[in-house]
């Protein structure tokens, strides 16, 4: 980039700027992101008091008071709606000069943000010190005015613009080392990049122009505009299963698809679940909850993450991004002797979502269903099925085959014979004669025979055969007796 000669500095001021690009080749971080045209002024509804700022992200060193301390014109340049500088990203510079990039402070909805500006002019003056009042001013202790709000700076091309406003929300690589905020040389490694972009036909840039090369050469620089001017999608569906439920230890796949690569995509699943990488997705890395997706062009990739849980119930996943984008950048400037800086707008940007989820059933190996016959076996009354068998014992039934003893009862058709005889009863008395072989003779009449002939009496044995037939019946009777009686 070529910069006016009315606004470079004499070259002895430009070459502790320089000093930062020779620290710079090492550092790791994770990238954020920022808005590029400048944002509209705050509405103020009532003046902020007096204050001590925040720290920007990843500061190593603690800043002095005065530099934190925003009151006075300060506090008036901050109620103005404008950023406040207050300190560089080391500690080796003085309180009047001081290493981009720079921190500072601003109101956004009336919360004091504190963010990193990044130079975007070599050789200007970052004009972001204080002196011992807490007033700011520039190297030369010249006291300055506010750092106000810019449309950018207008020394940058549109392709420029897009790729600082990239390098400001990714991580990029500089011979190894990843840029970022979160540390000094994360942060210095992010400024040499925006150089290489804002300065690489700057004359003070030439001992620098082969690391401009190696890191950010023309292949991607073309690479980052074509990303960011593509249409951003970010997509997130059910692919295994489709639709139902997953029985507890089986394993959900989900598919993501967006086309914005080399970017950070923040992805969670719910209730301290675990997603992987899993299938073909050699172009996508997941660390911790960051999945990074390499790439180019408008066409989205898949890829496949994975959940696998031992519980039963509903899991979410989830996928979030701030979109890359020129807007996402806060512009300012202290005059044109200054530094134009950028910033990431912290507040402005708003995240891409995508959700998904999938239900799990209780797994049938964990139902308690092997553990509740044991315990309902008691239930089933089993006590009360051996006192069943006590039941056949009124078997006792089987007596009423006794009955068939009843059969002997015919013999009674013998009591006809009695009939003859005037009182049956009295031969039961013939057996206690003592001389049985000298029959007593009969009383009464003759029987009748049959054939109306006369009979022999030969009632003694009969009527023992009739008494035995009774006492049968007698025994029958009885039996029956018992019989109603178990059956009652």
């Amino acid at each position: 980039m070529t910069v006016s000669g009315s606004r470079r500095r004499p070259l002895v001021l430009r070459l502790s700027l320089t000093a930062a690009i020779a620290a710079t080749v090492a550092g790791s971080s994770v990238a954020f992101a920022s808005p590029a045209v400048s944002a509209p002024m705050p509405v103020r509804t009532a003046a902020a008091p007096a204050f001590t700022a925040g720290l920007c992200e990843g500061t190593e060193y603690t800043p002095s008071e005065q530099m934190l301390d925003i009151s006075g014109i300060r506090l008036d340049h901050y109620n103005d709606g404008n950023i406040v500088p207050m300190y560089g990203t080391t500690d080796r510079g003085t309180s009047a000069a001081v290493d981009a990039p720079v921190c500072g402070v601003r109101d956004v909805d009336g919360i004091a943000k504190s963010e990193w500006m990044y130079c975007t002019d070599f050789d200007l003056d970052p004009c972001a010190g204080v002196d011992e009042n807490g007033l700011p001013v520039d190297k030369h202790n010249d006291e300055m005015g506010a750092t106000v709000p810019s449309s950018g700076n207008p020394d940058l091309s549109a392709d420029d613009l897009a790729v600082i406003s990239w390098l400001l929300q990714n991580p990029a690589k500089l011979d190894g080392a990843v840029s970022g905020n979160g540390s000094e040389d994360a942060r210095s490694a992010r400024q040499t990049l925006v150089w290489c972009v804002s300065d690489y036909d700057n004359p003070l840039m030439a001992d620098f122009k082969s690391l401009c090369d190696r890191n950010i050469g023309d292949d991607e620089r073309a690479r980052i505009v074509e990303i960011m001017n593509v249409t951003q999608t970010l997509d997130l569906v059910r692919k295994t299963p489709a639709t139902g439920t997953l029985k507890a230890g089986e394993t959900a796949v989900f598919t993501l698809n967006t086309n914005m690569y080399r970017k950070p995509i923040n992805v969670q699943s719910s209730a301290g679940t675990e997603l992987t990488v899993c299938g073909d997705n050699a172009k996508a890395t997941l660390s911790a909850n960051q999945l990074t997706v390499d790439g180019r062009g408008d066409a989205p990739t898949a890829v496949d993450l994975c959940l696998t849980t031992a519980d039963s119930g509903d899991y979410s996943v989830t996928a979030s991004v701030i979109p890359d984008s020129v807007e996402n950048l806060h512009w300012n400037t202290a005059g044109a002797q200054c530094q134009i800086f950028a910033s990431f707008d912290t507040v402005r940007p708003a995240l891409m979502n995508a959700s998904a989820s999938v239900g799990y059933a209780a797994s049938p190996t964990t139902t308690p269903a092997t553990t509740t016959p044991a315990t309902t076996t008691p239930a089933t009354t089993t006590p009360a099925t051996p006192v069943v068998p006590i039941v056949p014992i009124v078997p006792i039934v089987p007596i009423v085959p006794i009955v068939p003893i009843v059969p002997i009862v015919p013999i009674v058709p013998v009591v006809p014979v009695v009939p003859g005889a005037p009182v049956p009863s009295q031969p039961v008395a013939t057996p206690a004669a003592p001389a049985p072989s000298a029959p007593k003779q009969a009383t009464g009449p003759r029987p009748v025979a049959i054939d109306g002939g006369a009979a022999e009496q030969n009632s003694g044995r009969n009527v023992a055969v009739a008494v035995t037939g009774l006492g049968l019946v007698g025994m029958a009777a009885a039996g029956a007796v018992a019989l109603r009686r178990k059956r009652s």
